[in-house]
């Protein structure tokens, strides 16, 4: 049975969370991305639909604004809807809760992708109408473009592996932000829950690709960058 706003519970284990007990933001992209992927593939526009045509979806920006993180052993729900849909693109929001409170809200902007000529391109599946949700929105801004910032530092070498591919052979969206993460202190990550997350993918990474991770400090600010020779890949903001 197709439903517009689709949900599933979920109870956090050991390995989703960090040392202080808390959901690593990784894994709530990945359940986010879970819970979505569950509700296309109810839609008839899933990974498997979408094979038939060499097509998949791919994250374009995502924001995330959180009130609370949930703890291990903890069972969340998350709700999730198409907002809008136009030919090769899609706006998906989100809502997290714990028991009956809202923890969590996400908006994210997807586009529809040729795995064989790697660019965009419009939906060969046709979209019921009915199932978009044009009025109802999640966060309380919209997911935005990030402005590049002039002073990244910190800068740390990687390697693409393996291990960071997914089913569509290049970097899995949510392996960018475990590799900023793993570069900044840990004080950030684990004494204090970030307030928003912005991130913005610009251009796909494949297997053995050596990129630059910097990020930079501000006062309510951390800026993250990715780049691989000139290019910028991947740019993320969290607020503190």
């Amino acid at each position: 049975m197709k439903t517009e706003i689709y949900s599933d519970t979920y109870r956090l284990n050991f390995s989703q969370c960090y040392a202080n007990g808390k959901l690593k933001y990784s894994e709530l992209s990945n359940l986010l991305q879970l819970v979505a992927s569950d509700h296309a593939e109810q839609l008839g526009f899933g990974y498997r639909e979408m094979a038939k045509y060499d097509q998949s979806w791919v994250l374009s920006r995502v924001r995330i604004e959180i009130d609370k993180l949930p703890s291990f052993l903890e069972e969340i729900r998350i709700y999730t809807w198409v907002q809008d849909f136009l030919g090769n693109r899609s706006i998906r929001n989100f809502e997290v809760y714990l028991e009956n409170q809202k923890i969590i809200t996400a908006s994210s902007f997807w586009a529809v992708f040729n795995v064989k000529t790697r660019k965009s391109e419009n939906l060969a599946i046709n979209i019921d109408q009915k199932i978009i949700q044009p009025e109802k929105t999640a966060t309380k801004h919209v997911f935005k473009r990030i402005e590049l910032s002039e002073d990244i530092s910190n800068i740390v070498n990687y390697t693409t592996k393996l291990s960071d591919l997914d089913i569509v052979n290049h970097v899995n969206n949510v392996k960018y932000t475990d590799w900023c993460l793993d570069v900044l202190p840990s004080k950030f990550v684990l004494k204090e829950t970030f307030k928003t997350i912005d991130i913005n993918y610009l251009k796909e990474l494949k297997l053995g690709e050596d990129v630059k991770i910097g990020y930079a400090i501000r006062d309510t600010f951390i800026d993250f960058s990715i780049n691989r020779e000139e290019k910028t890949i991947f740019l993320m903001q969290i607020s503190i």
